[in-house]
Order: structure tokens, then C-alpha cells, then sequence
């Protein structure tokens, strides 16, 4: 029923899913080892608080036990952005992504976004989707893109390289992560979920309790039992 949970045969090659591959292919055509994504610890300079870092670790150990899909439920003012960006950091650094996609569901949380991963990750490229002075030949240089939801859906359908060739293929990206997921973003754009062929990280400040079934499944997870979650209380 979910488009996280589908699995993906190679034709008798043994890999059970497109996520298992265990090169990643760079944007210069090098085949790269991919490496264990446990081994190494985030950077201090990144995730800086200890639940950082413990939210980092269980999307990589998820990722290595090849689940697609990871679900981190934050309180407001953790620092979901930063987490974010360590994860990508680590994905990067272990060869397990190249280009990274970010949705959120406003521009401002889109520029807020870019603005944090460029003080974080300075040699990170970046660019945004949906403006219409970029060419897909500028977003074609940038490891990772920022969009709204509604923009990469426009973007999907309009954007295409020279003899009519669609920009965005399936495998475009490695990591998708999804500001605020719930249950209402998947129905309304479901569309960008079912296409690509990515891991997925879904950041959510809605409490665990709260999130309701369908939410979970998305992410292939039981009730209740998140990736990762903070505790905060209630007023």
C-alpha cells in the first residue's frame, strides 16, 4: 500500500531493494565504495546536543538495517534542522548520497532551511527549485535542492533538459527529507513520494501520541514507535 515499504527486485541479482546497491555513483560518473553509515559519530560542530546526536545514530542504524525510511519526531526549538543537516552529513561522508532533496510546506521554511545548511555545511552546493531564474542546467551543479512541496511538483512535469528528456528521473535523488510529515502532506503531494527512489527522512514536531496510524505506516513504523522522538511536556 506505501510507497516506503515497496519493494524493488533486480532481476534475480539478489538485491531486494534499489537501496541495497552498495556503490553510489558520484556526479562526476566514480564509482565509490559505499561504507557503514555506524561507524563514524556526527560532528560535534553539527549536532551539538546529545538527543542530536542520539537522532542522527537511529536514522543511520535504520538506514545500514536497509529500512527506507526513517521518521524523527522533535519538539520545536530542538533543532530538527540541524539534526537534518548532520544526516546529511553522514550520508555524504559514507558515500550513500549525492544528491539530497529538502520539502517543506512554505517558502520561508524553504529559505530558513537553506540558510541553516549553508552555515552548517559551507561547502555544501544548494540551490532552491521553483525559481524562475534557475535552469536546470544551474540545479544540475547542486548537491542538494531545496523546494516547496507544490514547486517540485511543477517542477517535476516542467523542467527538462536539452531533446526534451525529463530533468528530475526516478533515481534523481539518494535522500529526500520531508519537513513536518504527517498524514495531510503525503495524501496532498503524494505524487513526489510515489516517483522518486530515495531514503526518506520525515521530521515531524507533532508529538508521537498524536500522530496518527496512517502517518506511521507511511513510514513503515508501529503506533507510537518513532525512528527517534524527544519528550516534552504538556501545558
Amino acid at each position: 500500500m506505501e510507497r516506503f515499504d515497496r519493494a524493488i527486485h533486480d532481476n534475480g541479482s539478489g538485491l531486494e531493494k534499489a537501496h541495497d546497491f552498495p556503490y553510489q555513483i558520484t556526479l562526476w560518473g566514480k564509482i565509490d565504495p559505499a561504507e557503514d553509515l555506524t561507524v563514524d559519530q556526527p560532528k560535534a560542530s553539527i549536532a551539538v546536543r546529545p538527543y542530536q546526536i542520539m537522532a542522527v545514530k537511529a536514522v543511520m542504524e535504520r538506514f545500514e538495517a536497509n529500512y527506507p525510511a526513517a521518521l524523527l519526531v522533535m519538539a520545536t526549538g530542538t533543532g530538527k534542522t540541524r539534526t537534518a543537516a548532520s544526516i546529511v552529513d553522514m550520508m555524504m561522508g559514507a558515500n550513500r548520497a549525492t544528491r539530497i532533496l529538502f520539502l517543506a510546506d512554505r517558502v520561508a521554511l524553504v529559505k530558513q532551511a537553506m540558510r541553516t545548511f549553508g552555515q552548517l555545511l559551507p561547502d555544501l552546493s544548494i540551490a532552491s527549485v521553483g525559481e524562475g531564474k534557475t535552469r536546470p542546467e544551474e540545479l544540475a551543479t547542486a548537491r542538494m535542492l531545496f523546494s516547496t512541496y507544490p514547486a517540485m511538483i511543477n517542477a517535476m512535469d516542467r523542467l527538462h533538459l536539452e531533446g526534451k528528456e525529463r530533468f528530475f528521473t526516478v533515481g534523481y535523488f539518494d535522500l529526500i527529507i520531508i519537513d513536518e510529515a504527517h498524514r495531510s502532506i503525503y495524501e496532498r503531494y503524494k505524487t513526489i513520494f510515489d516517483y522518486f527512489d530515495a531514503k526518506i527522512v520525515g521530521l515531524t514536531s507533532t508529538p508521537r501520541e498524536d500522530l496518527d496510524r496512517y502517518t506511521y505506516d507511511i513510514f513503515g513504523l508501529e503506533v507510537g514507535d518513532p525512528t527517534f522522538f524527544t519528550k516534552w511536556e504538556r501545558r
